[in-house]
């Protein structure tokens, strides 16, 4: 049986440009992870605890990007996807460099990372996502991208691990020298990508024609509350997290750890369970599972509490994103010349829903606890069935 498993997976057809982007998007991601658990945590410290600054600082980039993704389509155009990729991953480094300078002049620095990750965004998510729907292979899309992500949660295991034993060990400064580090090395594949040519043919009023356009609603509204919910995930969670663990790093870094090692095992579990049914049906569960996961989180009042809210929620994200991650790149790869257009629209989307998110919830928290944008999140996971 294992020796079939592995021969199927051999014809997979992994291609040289598919291997290069994301052998370069892994190393990447785990220098990136490794700090980002704790990058809001970082914020709350540095502004004095106010959770509005912190606020502020992801609706300021967030903003950004919806007003800048456009123009990173037209740079793309002239320089390449190759090009655009390595300048957005090189760009990470001043980005990690200013936060290791954050605490000197938190005004200065704060606008300086928001700038520079406005500036990253702009000019690698288009092309990454363009080429990893190239660069893929339709028949096996689903297999290839199951093996790729099974890589990419072992090291987000031991990202936040790692993370918190640094900081509690050291300081974040050597933290974020790590990170930097990693995030330098990542950019090496990508020098080994095939050069292909793909270009977004609308000017930049016209990306916001088509973007919204009534014919992309039901698309623009599912990839809004995803963006929502990962701002939310992203940000007031890790917060949420913190007060209750009585700050402390190594406790958050293994309970992380432990929650993506048990989603790891579920995932090889329930896995093959999933590939029998079909990716839109799947998502229509697994936006159901979400919802109710984020309202066990509003209750959520101790360690086990975490964990166990933390779990039932990974089975709904294994049930989601198994389906909907893969969805994704199917539907970017169906869109053929229109592909980098489709991956705008989404792009814009993602952000513009982070962006409608934040602002709700800077107006909920006056009057109700950090639990309020649980109670968004589980609302909003209900729209992302809308993706069809």
């Amino acid at each position: 049986m294992q020796l079939h498993l592995i021969e199927d997976y051999k014809k997979l057809g992994f291609s040289k440009g598919l291997l290069s982007l994301w052998s370069g998007k892994l190393i990447l991601d785990f220098g990136i992870n490794v700090f980002s658990l704790y990058l809001p945590i970082f914020l709350y410290q540095q502004y004095g605890a106010s959770i509005n600054l912190v606020i502020l600082w992801y609706l300021a980039h967030s903003l950004g990007y919806v007003l800048l993704a456009p123009l990173g389509g037209r740079l793309m155009n002239k320089i390449g996807l190759k090009t655009s990729l390595i300048i957005g991953t090189i760009l990470r480094l001043p980005y990690f460099y200013a936060f290791y300078k954050f605490p000197e002049d938190p005004l200065l620095y704060s606008i300086l990372t928001a700038v520079f990750l406005v500036l990253i965004r702009s000019t690698f998510w288009l092309p990454f996502q363009t080429d990893s729907a190239k660069f893929s292979d339709k028949k096996h899309r689903g297999k290839q991208f199951g093996i790729i992500f099974s890589v990419a949660s072992i090291l987000s295991i031991i990202a936040p691990v790692i993370g918190g034993f640094v900081i509690e060990g050291w300081s974040y400064s050597v933290l974020i020298i790590i990170a930097l580090i990693i995030c330098a090395v990542s950019v090496i594949p990508f020098f080994f990508l095939p050069q292909i040519k793909e270009e977004v043919s609308w000017s930049y009023t016209e990306t916001f024609k088509y973007f919204l356009h009534p014919f992309n609603k039901r698309m623009v509204v599912a990839y809004m509350s995803d963006g929502a919910i990962g701002c939310i995930n992203g940000l007031f969670w890790p917060i949420f997290m913190f007060s209750l663990v009585n700050e402390e790093f190594k406790t958050i870094g293994l309970l992380t750890g432990g929650i993506l090692l048990t989603g790891v095992m579920l995932r090889l579990f329930i896995g093959g369970l999933l590939d029998k049914f079909q990716k839109i049906k799947l998502v229509r569960v697994g936006t159901v599972l979400s919802s109710t996961a984020w309202l066990f989180k509003v209750a959520v009042a101790s360690v086990l509490q975490i964990f166990v809210a933390s779990v039932y929620h990974t089975l709904a994200i294994i049930v989601l994103r198994t389906s909907l991650d893969t969805l994704v790149y199917e539907k970017a790869a169906d869109r053929g010349h229109y592909i980098d257009e489709y991956t705008l629209i989404k792009e814009m989307s993602i952000h513009s829903g982070k962006v409608i998110s934040l602002l709700v919830i800077a107006l909920l928290l006056l009057f109700f606890p950090i639990q309020a944008s649980f109670v968004v999140a589980a609302i909003l996971a209900l729209f992302i069935s809308l993706l069809r």
